[in-house]
């Protein structure tokens, strides 16, 4: 079953209200488990719409919401005990319709995703509030169909602005244990740049954009397409244009007494990083050893030379071991960027201090 962009649009229509204080639902919190599962849902995709972002709410309704995915947390009763404005609407609402098994299994993967957004944050990680965004969305329009076949794979589709442009579900012809969720974006460098925009906050934009085109080129072309060999060369260049760029502004940011006036080419800045002992906390080598290994490739690089692809390794190493993480979080950690909510804000969210 697809559901398309139309009907996607048509079901999150009206689906609340924002009046600038408060967020007005389509739906009632006394009106069964169900429609109060939606309530939560459009109070979420509410506050995920506004420009200032209220993470302690959307913590607690994501908290209630993989609640009621376990029936023996009797969620739903405690919270009319708590909030209903007499019993008669408490039984009313227990006899309203409940979340079906499919319901369940649907509300518990997509909101497990979205909860990891937050229990998977670093302390200098933005959460990619517009994909989680789109698993609210889908969850609510699945919910809002009503679907009568058990669900084995939900595959979402998004454009440039992590707008739904289809869900696409897949049927199992017996009972599961675990829903696969795939989330696309219909232009991958723009998958990416979403992902990395978040992941490496701490870099200049440009360096994001290059960091994502060299990653894709280096993914979809030097690693996977032997009919069309990149030279390492050209990735070289790329990578070690950005770790200049930023290891300047790391200079820049540390305000030493010798601290440069203009940037510093390769051999200066790792002259200058070695004599002044500057390093990335983040990461488990030494920012000097970086420079000093990738010195000659850098060279090679900008000069044209051939790079063998055992060379290029080293690069490859220097990536997957965090380099990039690194300077992004030296660079929040220089400016004070720890970014919210922090670990000890999301803590007192989720009540574990």
């Amino acid at each position: 079953m697809i559901i398309p962009y139309s009907e996607i649009h048509e079901i999150l229509n009206g689906s609340y209200i924002d009046d600038g204080e408060e967020i007005l639902t389509k739906h009632s919190a006394f009106n069964g488990e169900r429609e109060f599962a939606l309530v939560l849902i459009e109070q979420c995709m509410g506050l995920l719409s506004r420009e200032v972002i209220n993470d302690k709410f959307i913590v607690q309704y994501l908290q209630g919401l993989l609640a009621l995915t376990n029936p023996e947390s009797k969620h739903y009763e405690k919270f009319l005990n708590a909030f209903s404005p007499g019993p008669m609407l408490i039984t009313k609402a227990l006899n309203g319709e409940k979340l079906s098994i499919g319901d369940i299994a649907v509300v518990k993967e997509l909101m497990q995703t979205n909860m990891a957004e937050y229990t998977m944050k670093g302390e200098y990680q933005r959460c990619c509030y517009s994909a989680m965004l789109t698993f609210f969305q889908t969850a609510y329009c699945i919910l809002t169909k009503k679907i009568d076949f058990i669900i084995k794979h939900i595959d979402m589709i998004a454009d440039l602005d992590d707008e739904l442009e289809s869900i696409q579900l897949y049927e199992s012809s017996e009972p599961i244990d675990v829903i696969i969720v795939d989330w696309h974006s219909s232009n991958k460098i723009n998958s990416i740049y979403m992902l990395y925009k978040n992941q490496y906050s701490g870099l200049d934009k440009a360096s994001i954009l290059d960091l994502v085109a060299a990653d894709v080129i280096e993914e979809d072309y030097y690693f996977k397409d032997e009919r069309f060999s990149i030279a390492p060369s050209i990735l070289t260049k790329q990578y070690c244009s950005i770790i200049e760029h930023e290891i300047n502004e790391i200079i820049q940011l540390l305000n030493l007494p010798n601290k440069p006036q203009k940037h510093l080419m390769w051999f200066k800045m790792k002259e200058y990083v070695k004599s002044n002992n500057i390093d990335l906390v983040a990461t488990d080598f030494s920012l000097s050893d970086v420079l000093e290994d990738l010195y000659d490739l850098r060279n090679k690089g900008a000069h044209g030379d051939v790079i063998t692809k055992d060379e290029y390794k080293m690069i490859t190493r220097y990536k997957n071991l965090g380099l990039f993480d690194g300077i992004s979080v030296e660079k929040l950690r220089l400016k004070n960027g720890k970014i919210s909510p922090t670990i000890d804000e999301l803590n007192e969210y989720m009540g574990l201090t």
